[in-house]
């Protein structure tokens, strides 16, 4: 009977965690559903999409060939069962979102095997779920959301017990994170600092996860090397790309106010919550927390960190969620527990709606851009800014899947902002209508956005402006009582 009766307790407590892990995943999808994109905004998500129907890894560092060839696989089957190439997109959207909310409930399993309460727990996978920048990542076909999931995966393995399978297990999980997003490399050292109790073994431990990530990441480069020709070349050119971005100017101060923004944008719950933590209650496990805090703190000296706080995710997870979970947990009493998440509650929808307010002119462009470039003559040179990788997303599936296209094959030519910027953009659209090229400029307000962007729009309106009578010269301009 008394056998029994710890059964059936144990049965309850599973039943009761998985429970609580499905309902952390669903408010987790639930939140990146009302506050994400819904489209392929980010400059990134229209690359990897490209890199889903071709297969070749390259472009970003490493590549991060897991998240291309697991997309490029995803998308051959999905194809082969008469999907249509134009709902890749979705189709990947979606399938990584269920990925990277499973983070969320990974979140409260950590917690959990760390020593925290129930009430922790789920604490630390609200902080994960309604994170209102981890939302709007997740919602997008982007390497960082699912990377904090996996390197959540990889923490909770190797604080699942201490033998040699957990730790080798561990370290493999770590490989594949970098095979996602190379800064998760960092979380080797995490996984190290796991308290596992007194067995601990400081000789084994350090080379059995050495070992699982060199195995599992050492896999997924070799594979991205046999697979692309000029995968080595395109890490050289991505290193170039770097530099040459470095010596751009930027205005001052914008790096650090934006990598602020950034900040309280990932949450403003756990921010300060972790905060008040390590100023005045740590606990035993604090040194996992540290590696993850000092690559957020290294973070604010990234080149492009002004562009978006999804750089920030992986780090900013691993480094407050269980610190702001337990800090919570104690500080607030019992019946009052909840109040913590009303910020984020009325912050979610607000964002939301905010968000859809300003991506929806940039929504509404991109889902019209293919029927928009069925009217463009194949050979033309098109110029455009945040749509870029659209426009060759497009030419892509037009030329590779000629039946969905409907009209002849595209040779376009695409002027984008960024690395392939030429010094002189003049020079270059009058030597392609020397050769009889046409040249599309897009110069509606919706297609560029920064300064550096707009910037790069000024220069194709003064040369639309001295080539206004030259019908080869095609300018896609706002509608009247539009922005211009």
């Amino acid at each position: 009977m008394i056998r029994f009766d710890r059964a059936s307790a144990a049965d309850d407590a599973s039943t009761s965690a998985h429970t609580r892990h499905l309902a952390l995943w669903s408010i987790a999808v639930a939140a990146s559903l009302a506050i994400g994109p819904r489209a392929p905004l980010y400059w990134d998500s229209l690359n990897y999409v490209e890199q889903a129907l071709t297969g070749r890894v390259g472009g970003l560092l490493l590549g991060r060939p897991l998240f291309v060839l697991a997309s490029h696989l995803a998308t051959r089957v999905a194809l082969s069962l008469g999907a249509s190439p134009w709902s890749v997109e979705p189709l990947l959207r979606h399938s990584w979102l269920a990925f990277a909310a499973l983070a969320a409930p990974l979140a409260a399993s950590l917690a959990r095997r760390v020593g925290l309460s129930t009430r922790a727990a789920w604490t630390a996978g609200l902080l994960v779920a309604l994170s209102p920048a981890g939302a709007h990542t997740r919602d997008a076909v982007l390497t960082d959301g699912a990377a904090a999931a996996m390197v959540l995966l990889a923490l909770v393995v190797r604080a699942g017990g201490a033998g040699a399978a957990a730790v080798l297990g561990s370290g493999a999980l770590v490989g594949l994170a970098f095979g996602l997003r190379e800064q998760a490399a960092i979380h080797l050292l995490t996984a190290l600092l796991v308290p596992v109790g007194a067995t601990r073994r400081p000789l084994r431990d350090p080379l059995l996860l050495g070992a699982g990530f060199a195995l599992s990441a050492g896999s997924l480069l070799l594979l991205a090397r046999a697979t692309n020709p000029d995968y080595l070349a395109s890490i050289a050119r991505w290193m170039h790309g770097m530099a040459a971005e470095r010596r751009e100017p930027r205005p001052p101060g914008e790096a650090l106010s934006r990598y602020l923004l950034w900040l309280v944008a990932l949450s403003p719950v756990a921010l300060p919550a972790a905060a008040a933590w390590w100023a005045r209650s740590r606990d035993r496990w604090w040194p996992m927390v540290l590696p993850a805090s000092l690559g957020l703190l290294a973070l604010s000296r990234y080149q492009d960190i002004a562009f978006s706080p999804r750089y920030l995710l992986t780090e900013f997870v691993v480094a407050t969620t269980l610190p702001a979970a337990a800090w919570l947990d104690r500080s607030l009493p019992r019946r009052a527990w909840l109040l913590w998440i009303l910020p984020s509650l009325v912050l979610l929808p607000l964002a939301g709606h905010l968000l859809d307010a300003r991506q929806r002119p940039l929504r509404e462009l991109v889902a019209a851009l293919p029927r928009d470039l069925q009217r463009v003559p194949p050979d033309s040179v098109i110029v455009t800014g945040q749509p870029c990788p659209a426009v060759r997303l497009t030419a892509r599936i037009a030329r590779d899947h000629r039946a969905s296209w409907g009209a002849p094959p595209p040779r376009w030519t695409t002027l984008c902002p960024g690395w392939s910027w030429p010094a002189d953009p003049s020079a270059r659209l009058d030597e392609a209508l020397r050769q009889g090229r046409p040249v599309v400029l897009d110069l509606r307000d919706a297609a560029w956005l920064g300064g550096p962007q707009r910037l790069r729009r000024a220069e194709l309106q003064r040369f639309a402006s001295e080539h206004a009578a030259d019908p080869r010269v095609i300018s896609w301009r706002d509608a009247p009582g539009r922005p211009r």
